[in-house]
C-alpha cells in the first residue's frame, strides 16, 4: 500500500476532536468533550472518582444534560486513564435512566479493575503475582475470563503477545529520567516469560503461575475487557447505541440516529483527518510507539517490549501505529500489541490471514498498510474513492 504520512490516531465521532496531548499513546476519541486517554499499557496512576458527573445526577434523581446531538455524555479516571460514555438517546426522556446506566457501567469497570489490574496490591491478579510457583489461587471468574483469551491470543500469534511479559517488563520505566534497566537481569527473568506457565482452571476458578518469580501484567487486555463489560452492560439496560472508550480501547455499538459512528483516523501533531472508517458494532483500537519512549545513549527505547527478548522492539524498524477493527476490544487491544511486535510487513500478513481482523498499519518509513477487508471502507482525505490495492 503506498500513502506517506505519520503516525495514526483516532477518532470516534462525527466530527473532528481536539489536537491531542503529548502524554497519550492510543488517540482514539469520543465526540467532544473529549478527555486524552494514557497509554494502554502504561502503569496505572492512582485511581479517581468512578462517578461522572452525569451519574451525579441519575444518583439525585435527576436527568442529566442531553447534547444538541442527542447524547449524553460522561468521563471518568480508571486504570490510570479516562475512560468515557457516549451514549445517543431515541428520546431525551431517556436522559435519568440513561444516567443511572452510564454510572453502573463505570462501577462495573472499576470492578474490572479491582480483579485485574496488578498496580491494584489487594487485586487478584497481584494475589497471584504473590503466590507464583505455590498451589492455585481462587480468583473471579473475569480474571479466569481475561486469560483463556489472553492465551488464545497468545496461541494465535505464536507468543507475540504473552502476559508474563512483566515478568521483564516490571524492570522497565518510562518516565521522566527513565533508562533501561541492567541487561543481565533482563537475561535472569527472561525465562519467565512464557504464556503457556500460566494455568487456568475454570471448573474450579484457579490460577496457577508455574514459577516461583514469573509475573503477569494485563495492560494490553484488561482495558479492552473492562469496555467490553461496559457496553454489554448498557445494551443490557436498552441503550444500545452508543461508545465506550478508555485509553484507547474503543467499542462501537449501534447507530448516532439515522448515521453510523465515524472513526477518523488523524495524523498526530494535526488537526487534520487522513482517513474515516464508518463503524457499528465492532471495537477500534490503535496501538504506537510514536509518543511514549525514552532516548539513552543515542538508542531509542520504545515502550513495547518484544517477549522473546525482554527489550523494546526497535523504533527504527518497528510500526509507528496499529490500528485494529474487531468484533470485541479485548480481542482487538491484544491483537494490536501483538501486530506491533510482529513488526509491519509480517503483522499485514497475519491480518491478512485472519478474516475476523481488520487493520491499518503506519509501517517506520510512513507508508500506510491497509488489510483487504478494510480498504472499502476506509476513505482517504485525499482519496475519496478508497484505498487503492497495490
Amino acid at each position: 500500500m503506498g500513502r506517506r504520512c505519520g503516525g495514526l490516531g483516532l477518532i470516534v465521532g462525527l466530527a473532528a476532536c481536539p489536537r491531542p496531548t503529548t502524554e497519550s499513546r492510543e488517540q482514539v476519541r469520543a465526540t467532544t468533550p473529549v478527555m486524552p486517554p494514557a497509554p494502554r499499557d502504561a502503569p496505572a496512576a492512582p485511581t479517581g472518582p468512578a462517578s461522572p458527573a452525569v451519574a451525579q445526577h441519575a444518583d439525585r434523581g435527576q436527568a442529566p444534560p442531553v447534547r444538541r446531538d442527542g447524547t449524553v455524555f460522561a468521563a471518568s479516571q480508571l486504570m490510570g486513564t479516562r475512560f468515557s460514555i457516549n451514549v445517543w438517546l431515541h428520546d431525551p426522556a431517556q436522559a435519568t435512566s440513561a444516567g443511572t446506566a452510564i454510572r453502573d457501567a463505570f462501577a462495573e469497570m472499576a470492578r474490572i479493575e479491582s480483579i485485574a489490574s496488578e498496580w491494584q496490591p489487594q487485586s487478584a491478579v497481584s494475589l497471584v503475582n504473590a503466590r507464583a510457583g505455590g498451589p492455585p489461587v481462587a480468583v473471579p471468574i473475569e480474571l479466569v475470563d481475561i486469560l483463556e483469551r489472553a492465551a488464545h491470543v497468545s496461541q494465535r500469534t505464536d507468543g507475540r503477545f504473552d502476559i508474563t511479559f512483566y515478568s521483564v517488563g516490571s524492570l522497565w520505566r518510562f518516565d521522566a529520567g527513565a533508562r533501561p534497566p541492567d541487561a543481565a537481569a533482563i537475561q535472569a527473568r527472561l525465562p519467565r516469560v512464557d504464556w503457556r506457565t500460566v494455568h487456568v482452571d475454570r471448573s474450579q476458578h484457579t490460577v496457577r503461575l508455574e514459577h516461583a518469580d514469573a509475573m503477569i501484567g494485563l495492560g494490553a487486555i484488561a482495558k479492552g475487557y473492562a469496555v467490553d463489560q461496559a457496553s454489554r452492560l448498557l445494551r443490557e439496560r436498552g441503550f444500545a447505541n452508543h461508545i465506550v472508550e478508555g485509553g484507547g480501547d474503543t467499542y462501537v455499538s449501534g447507530r448516532k440516529g439515522t448515521v453510523s459512528w465515524q472513526v477518523g483516523i488523524k495524523e498526530p501533531g494535526t488537526n487534520d483527518t487522513l482517513a474515516a472508517l464508518p463503524v457499528r458494532d465492532q471495537a477500534v483500537v490503535t496501538s504506537g510507539t510514536y509518543e511514549r519512549y525514552f532516548e539513552h545513549g543515542g538508542t531509542t527505547y520504545t515502550h513495547i517490549l518484544d517477549p522473546a527478548t525482554g527489550w523494546p522492539i526497535p523504533k527504527a524498524n518497528s510500526p509507528v501505529s496499529v490500528t485494529l477493527v474487531a468484533d470485541n476490544a479485548t480481542d482487538a487491544d491484544a491483537y494490536a500489541t501483538a501486530v506491533m511486535v510482529m513488526g509491519s510487513a509480517a503483522g499485514l500478513r497475519f491480518l491478512e490471514q485472519n478474516p475476523r481482523l481488520e487493520g491499518a498499519i503506519i509501517s517506520a518509513s510512513g507508508e500506510l498498510l491497509v488489510s483487504t477487508g478494510l480498504r472499502d471502507d476506509l476513505r482517504q482525505r485525499d482519496n475519496p474513492a478508497g484505498i487503492a490495492a497495490p
